[in-house]
C-alpha cells in the first residue's frame, strides 16, 4: 500500500516511525509547511516532499493518507482525499468545530471512504477489557469519573506555546481532555446510539497555578459534568497545573468499581467486579501502531469494523467538548 502523510510534526512522525517499521507500506509522499524541514523528514523515509496537499494527492498514486494537521486544517484535504477514493485516518481531534466536524461526516458518508480517527486509548487492552466486562454486564454504568492531569502550564515546561493560546489549541479540555472523555465514553459503551447521547453538560474552570496573560489564555483547571440519556453521569477533570501527572477513568456500579489507567505507555485495569478482583497489565501494547493496523486493514479490505473510532462517533466527542467549552464561557448549564 503507498501511504501519504500531511503534517510532519511529533505525530506525524509518531505513526511513520510505526509505518517504517511494517513490511507491507511504503511511505511515498509527506507535505509540510517548510520546505527545507519538509525536504529533510521526506528523505528520512524514503517519500517525496511536497509543501502543497493538493499537488500531492494529484500527482501521487495513494491508497492512504494519514492527516496530522492542527486541528483546523482538517476538511479541506478530507474532502479532496475523497474525492480521490482514498483512506484517511485523521488525527484527533477530527475537526476545529462542531459545524467542521458534520461536514466532514458528510463527506465521508457520502463518499464511502475508510475514515478512522486517532483515538488511541480506544486500542489498548485495559479500555478493551473494561468495555468487555461492562457490555457483558448488560446494563448502564451509574457513575463515570475521569482525570487528567499534568504540568503543561507550569513554569518550565518543554509545551509548544501555541497551545498556551486558547484560540488556536482550545485549552485543555478542548486538547487533552477529548482523550479521556472519549475513551471513557468507549470504555462505557456510550458509543452506540441506544443511551449514548448526551442530554446536559456544565463545565468549571479556573486559573490558580497561572493566571491567565496575553501569553496564557487558557483554563488551568477544569471540572466537566455530562448527564447521557442512559442515565450515566460522568465528571472528568482536568488541569495543566500538577507536576504529577495521571490519566485514569473509574466506572463504577452496584457491584463493580474498575480503573483504567493510561498513566503511562502500557495501560492497566484494576478494580472490582462483581466480587473478583482484578489487576490486568498490558506492558507491551503499542497503541498507535493498534489504530494504525486496524485502520490499514480496512482500507486494504474496505470493511471498516474493525475500526474503534469511525468519524461520526469521534465527532460526537468533539460536541462534548466544544459545548463544554461553551458551558465554561456562558457560566452555565446546557441541555443537549
Amino acid at each position: 500500500m503507498n501511504i501519504a502523510v500531511i503534517g510532519i510534526g511529533v505525530i506525524g512522525r509518531r505513526h511513520m516511525d510505526n509505518l517504517k517499521r511494517r513490511g507491507d507500506v511504503d511511505i511515498v509522499a509527506v507535505c509540510g509547511t517548510d520546505e527545507g524541514r519538509t525536504a529533510s523528514v521526506a528523505a528520512e523515509y524514503g517519500a517525496k516532499p511536497y509543501t502543497d496537499y493538493a499537488v500531492m494527492l494529484r500527482r501521487e498514486r495513494i491508497d492512504a493518507l494519514f492527516v496530522c494537521t492542527p486541528p483546523g486544517v482538517r476538511k479541506e484535504p478530507i474532502r479532496e482525499a475523497a474525492e480521490r477514493g482514498i483512506a484517511c485516518f485523521v488525527e484527533k481531534p477530527p475537526a476545529r468545530t462542531a459545524e467542521e466536524a458534520r461536514d466532514i461526516a458528510a463527506i465521508v458518508r457520502d463518499s464511502g471512504i475508510v475514515c478512522s480517527v486517532g483515538f488511541m486509548y480506544r486500542y489498548t487492552g485495559a479500555v478493551s477489557a473494561a468495555r468487555e466486562r461492562i457490555r457483558g454486564d448488560g446494563g448502564a454504568v451509574p457513575l463515570v469519573r475521569s482525570v487528567h492531569v499534568c504540568g503543561a502550564g507550569l513554569p518550565g515546561a518543554t509545551t509548544p506555546r501555541w497551545l498556551y493560546d486558547k484560540d488556536r489549541s482550545g485549552g485543555p479540555l478542548f486538547d487533552q481532555g477529548i482523550h479521556l472523555i472519549d475513551a471513557a465514553r468507549y470504555a462505557a459503551g456510550l458509543d452506540v446510539a441506544d443511551g449514548g447521547e448526551a442530554v446536559g453538560i456544565h463545565a468549571f474552570g479556573s486559573n490558580v497555578q497561572r493566571p491567565r496573560s496575553e501569553e496564557y489564555t487558557v483554563e488551568d483547571n477544569v471540572v466537566v459534568q455530562i448527564a447521557y440519556t442512559s442515565g450515566t453521569l460522568h465528571t472528568h477533570t482536568h488541569s495543566w497545573g500538577v507536576a504529577d501527572s495521571q490519566a485514569k477513568i473509574e466506572l463504577l456500579g452496584s457491584d463493580y468499581r474498575l480503573i483504567v489507567d493510561l498513566t503511562r505507555l502500557g495501560s492497566r485495569l484494576f478494580g472490582t467486579f462483581k466480587g473478583e478482583e482484578l489487576d490486568e497489565r498490558f506492558p507491551e501494547e503499542n497503541m498507535y501502531a493498534a489504530e494504525a493496523d486496524a485502520f490499514l486493514s480496512a482500507a486494504r479490505t474496505g470493511e471498516p469494523s474493525g475500526i474503534r473510532s469511525p468519524y461520526a462517533d469521534a465527532a460526537r466527542s468533539l460536541e462534548l467538548v466544544v459545548n463544554g467549552g461553551r458551558s465554561l464561557e456562558e457560566g452555565c448549564s446546557l441541555r443537549l
